[in-house]
């Protein structure tokens, strides 16, 4: 009795393993994202199951902006942040409203047109300003960081503090009071 126990466990082990392997494949879809810096982000996943599509894909992507303007085509490559996401080698698009195409036909035919803002990069901090933050100087207004603000701060963290424990002793008596009854 026992080994048709273990031999029906095994069977059904392996249907579902054989069910959630077959659930790959099919149609997929691809999700389109701005990078930040005129490049995209392109995941693609499995519409039946919502997995990752890690095979490999040959996806282009070409843009139109609002003004007419036109970008790529530009093939996209894997990206080295993980598996089943591609990004564009390099900024692409400037800064405006642009209409992004990706299209793949590898391993199957898939296309994904997504809108978005490009918007100018904020401008690099002076290292001045790196350097008066570090030494507590407002780089607003080059003045000291003022002592009320620092000891507000303190107050803050020793309420907080003082809450936590009161918290964990109540906890702990609690505890103590149901076990001794």
């Amino acid at each position: 009795m026992g080994t048709f126990v273990v031999a029906a466990l095994s069977l059904i082990l392996l249907l579902i393993g054989v069910s959630t392997a077959s659930a790959h494949g099919g149609p997929y879809e691809l999700q389109v994202t701005p990078d930040g810096a005129g490049g995209i982000t392109v995941a693609a996943t499995y519409t039946e199951d919502g997995h990752t599509v890690q095979s490999i894909m040959n996806p282009v992507a070409t843009a139109t902006s609002k003004d007419g303007k036109e970008a790529g085509p530009i093939a996209l490559i894997s990206s080295s942040e993980g598996r089943g996401l591609w990004v564009s080698p390099e900024a692409f698009l400037t800064e405006g409203e642009w209409a992004v195409t990706v299209t793949t036909t590898t391993p199957q035919e898939a296309t994904a047109t997504t809108d978005f803002v490009v918007a100018p990069l904020a401008a690099p901090v002076a290292p001045e300003a790196l350097a008066a933050a570090d030494n507590g100087v407002s780089a607003a207004t080059s003045e000291p960081a003022s002592p009320a603000s620092m000891w507000s701060w303190i107050l803050g963290g020793l309420v907080v503090a003082g809450a936590a424990i009161a918290g964990t002793v109540t906890l702990k008596r609690r505890r103590a009071m149901a076990l001794a009854s």
